[in-house]
C-alpha cells in the first residue's frame, strides 16, 4: 500500500502516519521511486497503536508495545502490557482523588459565595476567602485556640460510623500528630469521598493518600488540640496492628 491507501483504510491522516514513522511506531519501506510502501499488517499495527493511545499510555510505552506486538509471542506482549496498565490505573486513581478534593473545595466556595450579602460598594476581604477561612495573624495566648467540627451531632455520629466501617480491621501505624492506615485500592473511591467531606467540615485535619499498587496509605493528622477528636474518629480496635 502507498500512504494514501493506508490513510483511507486506517482513517488516519497521512501526516499522522508520517509522524508515527518518525517516532518509530510505524516502519515503512521505500519503493524505487522513493514513495513509502506498507504491508497489509500495517492496518492491524495502527489499530493496536490506537488502542494503547486510547488507554493513555505515553509514547515510549506505545513504541515498546508496538515493537513487541510485531516480533514477539502474544504472551510476551501481555506480560509487557499489564504493568503499564496497572501503573496507568494508579495514576488515574490519583487524579480521581485530586478531583474529588477539588470538587469538595468548589462546593464550599459556592456555598460561601451564595451566603455573602449583596453590596453596592467594593468587595471586602471576606469575599476573597471562599475556599477556606481567612487566616488571622498569630496571637500569643496562654492556651491554643480550640478547634471544632461544623457538623451537627447526628451528622457527626454518622460520619464517624462511615470512617469506622471503612477502616475496620485495617493495619495502622502511629505517625506524628495522627495515624497512617493501609487499605486496598478497592476502597479508594470511598476513602477519597470521605476525605473530601471531612475537609469541608473539619478543615483542621490534614489528610493524605499515597498509592502503592494494590494498596494505598491514608494518613490523617490533626493539631494537638484536636487529638481527642481524631481519637474519636479513628479509635484503635482490640487486636489491630500498630
Amino acid at each position: 500500500m502507498r500512504i494514501g491507501e493506508l490513510s483511507r483504510r486506517s482513517g488516519l491522516p497521512a501526516s499522522t502516519l508520517r509522524y508515527y514513522e518518525s517516532e518509530g511506531l510505524l516502519p515503512a519501506a521505500r519503493a524505487e521511486n522513493g514513495y513509502r510502501v506498507y504491508g497489509v499488517e500495517a492496518v492491524d499495527r495502527l489499530a493496536f497503536i490506537a488502542q494503547a493511545k486510547h488507554l493513555g499510555l505515553p509514547l515510549p510505552a506505545v513504541r515498546e508495545l508496538a515493537s513487541a506486538w510485531e516480533s514477539q509471542p502474544c504472551r510476551s506482549v501481555r506480560a509487557r502490557y499489564r504493568p503499564m496498565l496497572v501503573q496507568r490505573a494508579g495514576q488515574a486513581a490519583e487524579r480521581l482523588v485530586a478531583l474529588r478534593m477539588l470538587q469538595a473545595t468548589l462546593r464550599t466556595a459556592i456555598d460561601r459565595l451564595d451566603a455573602l450579602p449583596d453590596r453596592d460598594g467594593p468587595c471586602e476581604v471576606t469575599c476573597t476567602f471562599l475556599d477556606r477561612p481567612r487566616r488571622e495573624l498569630p496571637v500569643v495566648t496562654s492556651r491554643p485556640e480550640p478547634v471544632a467540627c461544623t457538623l451537627g451531632s447526628g451528622d457527626y455520629t454518622a460520619r464517624v460510623q462511615h470512617w469506622r466501617d471503612l477502616l475496620s480491621g485495617a493495619a495502622r501505624t502511629d505517625v506524628e500528630g495522627g495515624v497512617r492506615i493501609t487499605l486496598p485500592t478497592s476502597t479508594l473511591e470511598q476513602a477519597a469521598a470521605l476525605a473530601a467531606a471531612e475537609q469541608g467540615c473539619c478543615a483542621f485535619y490534614r489528610i493524605r493518600i499515597d498509592l502503592h499498587g494494590s494498596t494505598f496509605e491514608l494518613t490523617i493528622t490533626a493539631p494537638p488540640q484536636a487529638a481527642a477528636m481524631l481519637a474519636d474518629l479513628l479509635p484503635v480496635e482490640e487486636g489491630t496492628a500498630r
